[in-house]
Parts: structure tokens; sequence; C-alpha cells
């Protein structure tokens, strides 16, 4: 009923997105449970257009006034921060300082009103009439400020004078590159602030690429939107939801191990190796609220039941700081079972890895193939999860993580493969004269940062010991030059290259597949220039 339109609404939602699916897929949900969730990341890593879109997925028009560009009652406010906009009336954004006034989030003092000795507000347009908020630098604001709106957040309820206004309040993000300060009275709010995700800048070269060199558009089309009536059904439908008995028993765990970290503080490094980390608290009230939130994710996707798996949700639930994240994420590992063949994947490169320090790279040759083909398997069969109908659409993200963890292994495996290459001293005399060379090639091409050197060095390196064939090392060269004359010298330079690293075992044939695999991946003129590659390859070997 649910679930496939929340996989496509955040498919539609996550274009232009890029490494941001996971928090989208948390603001969405903490939306969808009428919860509050705090963004924890530097400034600059879409925050606060994660928020916008979120709220882009609950059709509010018709539920609240739009501003004019150039009205009075908005003129204390920044645009930028604040501008509700035409397709979506109930979204409220401000970016708090310290100078902040309740003017400015509540709505200016009703002036009419006032002269008949009735303090109110004109709120349409502020925080009090909004279905959806997002207040950025949320602990730079007043206490003012903050008291208000920890009742808000609370109850739902806004003082306006005398009167208690029910809020139309659905969700509000929060977002600071700070956590709140300790005793200045903020523990409370915090503490309402159920969900929780640590926003960090671009880490893929690829992604980094695309946001750079793509133009900027913030616009999405939506064709499966909810409607308020509709999360309304969904808050009522979660009530009848209830935990499976593993989901049970799993969460009574959870809560047992962080009781006793935070009563014995010393298991923290006996049982995770972590220094200078404490327990969170967590009360009962967040226990709870976390407990209503995983009823909403089972109902999106179509279940009455929460389940173990559900319960890895709370990763981003039960941390009070940045040290926590990582304390947590080890506790629900422990509980909740980590991927036992990634752990038995690990052991056999710890073997390995030893074995390596006495014996020569030949003989460990096979060993190391077959380690490599399991990770790339492994690798496989996670991606495969990721593209299937995931059983929680919000939790997506662990084969990610596993991902990860592979990909990491996968590149300790080379460095190990490689060192145990190297105590052969006739491989690490030429592998010496091979990096010299590249690094020449690539400054004559324009290209010189040390990123690219390692990535060409760590190819040669895989060629070398066959775990790559000519077209992908010619893939690999070709992606870190550019096109066009420096690209046609790169390649001429790094097709005598390859001509000297297959010279002791290789045909011409071979060498010129290897150039016409460079120059297919990186030439426009392709005839010409693997003519002229196929020439210097040959020419080189003669030499």
């Amino acid at each position: 009923m649910y679930k496939e339109r929340i996989q496509n609404l955040l498919n539609e939602l996550s274009v232009g997105l890029f490494e941001r699916e996971e928090c989208l897929k948390l603001v969405l949900l903490s939306m969808f449970a009428g919860k509050s969730i705090f963004l924890y990341g530097p400034p600059g890593t879409a925050k606060s257009m994660i928020a916008r879109r979120a709220s882009l997925a609950f059709d509010t028009l018709g539920n609240s006034r739009i501003p004019n560009e150039n009205s009075t009652e908005n003129s204390r406010i920044p645009s930028e921060n604040s501008r509700i906009l035409n397709k979506n009336k109930g979204f409220f954004a401000y970016l708090m300082n310290r100078f902040s006034t309740p003017e400015e989030i509540f709505g200016p003092i009703d002036i009419a009103e006032l002269k008949k000795n009735n303090l109110t507000r004109k709120t349409d347009g502020y925080l009090p009439t909004a279905h959806f908020a997002f207040l950025d630098e949320i602990w730079k604001s007043s206490p003012a400020i903050l008291n208000t709106l920890l009742t808000i957040i609370n109850e739902r309820i806004y003082r306006d004078g005398n009167t208690d206004v029910k809020v139309p309040l659905k969700g509000i993000v929060c977002a600071s590159n700070e956590f709140p300060p300790a005793n200045q009275g903020l523990e409370a709010l915090y503490d309402r602030m159920i969900l929780r995700y640590h926003v960090k800048p671009l880490e893929n070269k690829e992604n980094f690429l695309n946001l750079v060199s793509n133009e900027s558009d913030k616009s999405v089309e939506l064709s499966h939107t909810f409607s308020l009536g509709e999360l309304d059904e969904i808050i009522t439908l979660s009530k009848a939801v209830s935990f499976d008995e593993s989901a049970k028993e799993a969460f009574c765990q959870i809560k047992a191990m962080i009781d006793e970290l935070r009563a014995k503080p010393e298991l923290i490094k006996e049982l995770f190796g972590l220094e200078g980390v404490s327990a969170p608290y967590i009360s009962d009230r967040r226990y709870k609220e976390c407990a209503n939130i995983l009823k909403v994710s089972a109902v999106l996707n179509d279940r009455n039941i929460i389940v173990k798996d559900d319960l890895a949700l709370l990763a981003h639930s039960l941390w009070e700081d940045e040290k926590q994240m990582e304390l947590i994420k080890k506790v629900l590992e422990k509980i909740l079972g980590k991927d036992e063949e990634i752990k038995g994947l690990k052991a056999s490169f710890k073997a390995l890895e030893t074995k390596a320090k006495n014996n020569s790279f030949e003989s460990l040759k096979g060993e190391f193939d077959t380690l490599r083909d399991k990770i790339a398997a492994k690798q496989i069969s996670l991606d495969n999860e990721i593209n299937s109908t995931p059983n929680n659409v919000f939790l997506g993200f662990r084969q990610k993580t596993a991902i990860k963890e592979l990909k990491n292994l996968a590149l300790g495996l080379d460095e190990c493969q490689t060192n145990t290459l190297l105590k052969d001293e006739k491989n690490h005399k030429m592998l010496e004269v091979v990096y010299e060379k590249i690094q020449k090639i690539l400054q004559a091409s324009g290209v010189d940062d040390s990123k690219s050197v390692s990535e060409v060095k760590l190819a040669i390196n895989q060629f070398f010991m066959g775990q790559m064939n000519d077209d992908e090392l010619a893939k690999k060269l070709a992606s870190v030059i550019v096109f066009g004359k420096m690209a046609i010298n790169a390649s001429l330079g790094f097709a005598k290259l390859f001509s000297e690293i297959v010279a002791q075992n290789s045909s011409n044939d071979l060498l010129a597949a290897g150039a016409k695999g460079i120059s297919a991946a990186i030439s426009h003129d392709k005839d010409k220039l693997i003519n002229d590659l196929i020439t210097a390859v040959k020419e080189h070997k003669k030499a």
C-alpha cells in the first residue's frame, strides 16, 4: 500500500543529491512519524535543501498563505532562509543567531490587538502556522525562543497571549555544526530530537565532480506525494503495530547493554576497544518515541510487525555526541549481528597478512587471488540486495556500509600483495623505475595531484600482479588524464611504459591490444591515435 509509493518518492526526491540518500530517508521518516530530527554537520552540506525536499513529499496546498515577496511582515526575515514556496506553502525555514528575536520565528506583535490590551502575534507565514520547518544553527538561538520551541515540539501548542493555539506542525528539522552546550538547560529540547544524523561533506570523487560540474537545479517533479489526511492515517495505523519476539528481545538487550556500559565504563574499552567515550543516558520517553518511529517505519513498509532488523534504525537515535556514534554502532552490531561472511573475509585477510611476512609473492599469489575473488563476489551480492526491493525502505544503507568495508578490505589486500611483491629486489627496482616514469608522464600531461599518481601506481601494481587485464589498465589510466593534446601525449607515454611492463612475457599482439585499449578509452580521433600508439609500442619493443 505505502512501500512502493515511498520508494518511488525517494527516487524522485533524490534527483541531483549526492551521498545524501540516507539523510533524506531519515528526514522523511521523521516527518511521517511527526517527530523532530537533528542534523549535525558543517555548513554547506545540503541540510536545508534536504529539509525542503523532504517537506515537498506532502501536499499542504491551501493550508497557509504565501507572504508577498515585498511584504513588510516578512521584511525582518532573510529571504533565502524563510521564503515559503508556492509549491510548498506549509514550510518555514530560518537561520538562527544570538540576535534572533521571537518576532522573526513566531511572527510580529499584532498592533491592532495590542491597542485592545491583547498581546498576540500575526503568525501567518511563521512557525506557528507551518506544517514543516527547518531551523538552522538551532543552539545559537535565545532562551526565549528555545523555551517556546520546546512547548511546540512537545505538545504541538503555541501560547499566543492568553490563548493556547494548536499548531499544525508535523515535522521539524533542526541543524547545527555543534552539539548543545552543557549546563545551559538545553537537554530537554535535545532529547525531543528523536532522530539524529551526522551529515558529512562529499567523500566520493565522482560525486564531487558531478556536484561542481553540473548546473544547480533544486526543482523536482513529484507524482507520489502524500496528503495531510494520509499522514494522520499512517499514525493511526502505527498504533496497532507490535514487536515480534526477536525484536522485543533485541530491544531489551540493547537497553540492558547501554545501561551496563553506563554503570561500568571500563567495559567500553574491554568490549569495543574505544577510549574516551561514555555511554549515553537514554530516557524512558526517548525509548518510547524510538518505538513509535519503528512502528511508523513498519507501516510504511506495509507491515504490522516490527522485526529485529528494523532496530538498525536506532543507530540514528541513541547517541548524544560524535564520540558515541561509533559506540552505538558497535552495540547494535553485537546484538543485531554483523555480517558473518564479512567477518570471515577479514579473518582470512589477517591470516594471509601474517603469512606474507615470511613467504614469497609467487607462493601466495593463488591465495591472494582467491581472497580477492571472494571479496568481489560479496560486493556483487550486496549490490544485488540494494537493487532488489529491501525489507525496509529506510535501511538500504546497511548494505552500502558493508560495501564500504569490503572496499577498504580490498585496498588492504592490494597493499599487502604489493609489499609482498616488492620484497623481491628485482621487482622493487623495476617498479621504482616505472613509478618515476609515471610521475613524469602525468606531469607532462597536466596531471600532478598525488591522488591520481597513487591511483595509477596501484593500477600498475595490479596489472603486474595479474589482477587487471590490459583493457582495465587502459581505462584506469584514461580516468586520471584529460582529453585533447595532453591526453594524446599521456597515452603515448603510457603505451611505451605499458610495453616495458609486459615486454618480458608478452607478444606484440598483446602490446598492440593494450595500446588500442588506452586509445579507445581516451581518444576522440580513434583511428589516428591507435596507429600512433601501435607504432610507438612496436618501436619501443624493438629498442
